[in-house]
């Protein structure tokens, strides 16, 4: 038992130990109560592979649209589907011999996420895009797969202008973590939501800093920008 007690904070530190113990015990208090911790991460999109070329050229990365079969295989709720379509979010899906194998969404200008009520703006519009729900099916997790997928996605953006990619990383979700310090990802914000039932409390590192809000109608807005790149 003192094992399981320690082990978040071996895992986490103290500080984002703390919030996963809150985080469980919120959970098993109702269904409607959480803490989502997130970091804030941007990446750069260069002309560099990030694979050899033999490895990278055993997947396939194409958009899959709306109305593709392939849609029906992603474990993702029907209605955030829905909102993610709604948003003119873009699907690239990684394909192994014809079979759907992973895929990574993202959008331009703005993203409405679909955990909390929070709008990410992207300040340089014109050469950023917000990714999400990047995701490799279990059959597939060994090996070069993640790489291979982020390389076919860097080459896809870099031809269309892409200059960044932002997403935001949970905080507690340590093999994604993992894997994307290997791609050089660098923070550029955190924020902590608290739900309890239709209350969202919001605090973040980024401008307004605190939010509080008792409807789905009311989003706070954070500004992402890619400065800390340069600094």
């Amino acid at each position: 038992m003192f094992r399981n007690i320690q082990g978040p904070f071996r895992e986490f530190g103290f500080a984002a130990g703390c919030l996963y113990a809150t985080h469980r015990v919120l959970q098993g208090i109702s269904a409607r109560w959480h803490l989502h911790v997130y970091e804030l991460m941007v990446q750069p999109i260069t002309d560099r592979a990030l694979l050899p070329r033999k490895f990278g050229a055993q997947l396939d990365i194409r958009e899959v649209r709306a109305g593709d079969a392939e849609i029906a295989l992603m474990p993702v709720r029907p209605d955030v589907m829905a909102s993610r379509l709604r948003q003119n979010a873009t699907c690239l899906g990684a394909f192994r011999r014809g079979e759907l194998i992973g895929y990574m969404w993202f959008c331009r200008r703005e993203y409405e996420e679909d955990e909390v009520r929070c709008v990410y703006v992207l300040e340089a519009e014109r050469e950023s895009v917000f990714d999400f729900d990047f995701y490799l099916f279990p059959e597939h997790r060994m090996g070069l797969a993640f790489v291979a997928l982020w390389n076919g996605a860097n080459e896809f953006l870099h031809r269309r202008g892409v200059r960044y990619t932002f997403s935001r990383l949970d905080r507690f979700n340590v093999a994604s973590r993992r894997a994307h310090r290997h791609l050089g990802w660098k923070v550029v914000g955190r924020a902590i939501f608290l739900q309890l039932g239709r209350v969202e409390v919001m605090l973040a590192t980024l401008a307004p800093y605190a939010s509080v809000s008792v409807s789905r109608a009311r989003r706070v807005r954070l500004r992402l920008r890619p400065d800390v790149l340069h600094a």
